[in-house]
């Protein structure tokens, strides 16, 4: 239960920041805030990850569990979200939604893979 209500708070987060301050990173004119955004997301996401796995000293097969929890909570409300888009961040441009969604794929890759990355010597 822990690790999918930390996934629901990174999505509840990550929605927020993206509905008041996301026409700060999707710009359609400009590729270098949108090759940022996605550069960015892979450190953020290990550092929100990997030493909340070696603090709950999970052994692999636990550590895998937890990042499908963690990424759970958001896909299935992101489900939603897309469909709304243009309602959900009214201060990005509509077809910025193509971008934002393939930036949540990618986001929700990578905390899955967290979960296949081994972390040292663990316990269960």
């Amino acid at each position: 239960m822990f690790f999918l209500f930390w996934g629901f708070l990174v999505w509840l987060g990550a929605t927020a920041i993206f509905r008041f301050l996301g026409q700060f990173f999707f710009i359609p004119d400009n590729t270098f805030f949108l090759v940022a955004a996605y550069v960015i997301v892979i450190p953020l996401i290990l550092v929100i990850t990997l030493p909340l796995y070696r603090y709950k000293k999970l052994n692999a097969f636990n550590q895998l569990k937890a990042a499908i929890f963690i990424a759970l909570p958001g896909m299935l409300f992101d489900v939603i979200v897309l469909i709304y888009f243009a309602e959900f961040f009214v201060n990005l441009e509509p077809e910025m939604d193509r971008f934002f969604a393939s930036w949540l794929l990618l986001a929700y890759s990578v905390i899955l893979l967290t979960g296949l990355i081994p972390s040292g010597k663990q316990r269960s």
